[in-house]
């Protein structure tokens, strides 16, 4: 198992790295969607909704 101090290490450093990651695709797969469909940045946010 892991000791406290460890686990709080382990969400101190993998919290940060997923939402980074998460963030990341996010914007990846906007930018795959813009460059495929041609969307200006107006267009993307109406279709959100």
């Amino acid at each position: 198992m892991l000791t406290q101090n460890e686990l709080i290490l382990a969400l101190v450093i993998g919290v940060p790295v997923v939402f980074a990651l998460g963030r990341l695709s996010t914007r990846v797969t906007w930018f795959h969607a813009k460059s495929e469909e041609k969307y200006t940045v107006s267009e993307f946010v109406r279709g959100q909704k």
